[in-house]
């Protein structure tokens, strides 16, 4: 079995991991996915669990520690591990799986930009400045040709930092755009073309009427129900398709708290997989939204790549 680290499964290259996801997409009925289960941890931290199932025969499992409490010691808040069986039932893979999920994460959100972000944008505008900010900047990057990348974060300090590694990871980007600093959230949001939010906030920090017709959204954080990004607003007023509809029922809070408040999940428009496969078209009349919670399925169709299945 092979064990590699972080550092191993970044030399993977963007074009191969969109190409693995979009075909993943195409046919996700190929894959047996267990809700994802998740445990307790201590002060206010979960364990997770995540298992998928190809029909050819491959089985992973990812493990996640989601804890909160590990920033003030200057520990990672969110560690994981993934391990990959073959066909044959014999363990194939074992590996460090923070690099693998950020990947698969800003991978995804790039691939549902490519089908509903405007076809020539000019700014990108990144709000959040956790460890995966930088990498939904660069994944948007391999799918649209910006101009500028504007950062913007509740700490000048960590947007400044985000900025650095963005900047540092630019260096073999098909595109080198000008990267800034953003101050004021709602300028910011009303003027960009593609919106990426990754945080872990449990407040609304994108509002609806600063949305306009042919912006795209893309919501990463809120990955449980008691998360929130973008408000009800937001919600209602755009084109809304997620990763996957069941998944998003149970874990997307953003849309679970404005199910609440009065938008319908009647309203939603589709899946990534109505995208990939063209039954779902991009909305030219009103925002388009792209709610992610991520899925076990994106994570074992990267993983394959490492063995080279």
């Amino acid at each position: 079995m092979r064990l590699l680290r972080d550092d191993d499964v970044a030399r993977l290259g963007w074009a191969e991991v969109l190409r693995a996801l979009r075909d993943a997409f195409r046919a996700p009925e190929r894959f047996q996915v267990a809700e994802r289960m998740q445990l307790v941890a201590p002060d206010g931290g979960s364990w997770l669990t995540m298992p998928c199932a190809s029909d050819d025969g491959w089985f992973g499992v990812k493990q996640v520690s989601v804890l909160p409490a590990n920033a003030a010691a200057g520990r990672p808040s969110v560690q994981a591990w993934y391990t990959l069986m073959g066909p044959d039932g014999a363990p194939v893979l074992g590996a460090e799986a923070g690099v693998l999920t950020k990947l698969r994460t800003a991978a995804t959100s790039a691939l549902a930009a490519d089908l509903l972000a405007p076809p020539t944008p000019r700014t990108l505008l990144v709000v959040g400045t956790g460890a995966l900010a930088p990498w939904m900047a660069h994944a948007h990057l391999h799918v649209r040709a910006y101009e500028t990348v504007r950062v913007w974060g509740r700490s000048r300090a960590r947007a400044e930092a985000t900025a650095a590694a963005l900047l540092a990871a630019l260096t073999e980007a098909p595109v080198r755009p000008a990267v800034v600093l953003a101050d004021d959230l709602e300028r910011e949001v009303r003027r960009a073309d593609v919106v990426t939010v990754a945080t872990t906030s449990r407040t609304a920090l994108l509002e609806g009427a600063w949305l306009r017709p042919g912006q795209h959204v893309d919501l990463v954080g809120a990955f449980m129900p008691s998360m929130r990004e973008g408000d009800e607003a937001a919600v209602r007023r755009s084109q809304v398709v997620v990763d996957q509809v069941a998944a998003a029922q149970a874990e997307a809070g953003d849309l679970i708290q404005a199910a609440a408040e009065g938008w319908s999940w009647g309203d939603l428009a589709g899946d990534l997989a109505d995208l990939v496969a063209g039954r779902l078209a991009r909305a030219d009349d009103r925002p388009t939204l792209f709610k992610s919670v991520g899925l076990a399925l994106e994570d074992l169709a990267v993983a394959r790549l490492l063995v080279g299945a």
